[in-house]
């Protein structure tokens, strides 16, 4: 009987097994039809460590094949352009481009992308602007309050309620 229902599931597995497809989550902007997702990793970089600048180009929520792409970075108050890419294929569209931010600060990430195959982002790119901030080395406030902080007077108050209840407080 052991038999049949392994048989039965790898069967099923077999039969329903599709390609899946992952897709990044973040900051959103949605241009002529096409949908640009940005996320950084970490979501604050930090300054002088490895950072990854995430994007996912979709058309319909399905992934883009065979696109162009070129990341220009600027600061964002002076405007000044402090990162260009070169222009580089990629089979799909989901991609990522390491980063090493060197100071504090706000930035723009720019993603201009040539689709191929589109009449009009072939010949001239489709253009998404995110904001993007570096931050000095050390643990983030909303993760120093998450995992550490929150946590720890969670402790405190139940071995002040435990102790309170057996009246050694």
């Amino acid at each position: 009987m052991f038999r049949y229902i392994s048989l039965a599931m790898i069967l099923l597995t077999v039969i329903a097994a599709k390609p899946v497809a992952g897709h990044y989550f973040g900051a959103v902007k949605d241009v002529d039809g096409y949908r640009v997702v940005f996320q950084p990793s970490p979501q604050t970089p930090v300054v002088g460590g490895d950072s990854a600048l995430n994007f996912s180009v979709l058309e319909n929520n399905n992934n883009i094949y065979n696109m162009y792409a070129t990341l220009t970075i600027t600061e964002k108050g002076s405007g000044q352009t402090i990162y260009k890419s070169q222009e580089r294929w990629y089979e799909t569209s989901d991609i990522s481009i390491p980063y090493s931010f060197d100071a504090v600060g706000d930035y723009v990430a720019t993603l201009e992308v040539r689709i191929a195959g589109d009449d009009k982002y072939e010949a001239q790119p489709l253009v998404a602007s995110f904001d993007v901030s570096s931050s000095r080395p050390g643990v983030p406030f909303d993760e120093l309050m998450l995992y550490y902080v929150t946590p720890a007077a969670v402790a405190i108050t139940g071995i002040a309620v435990y102790m309170r209840s057996r009246n050694r407080i």
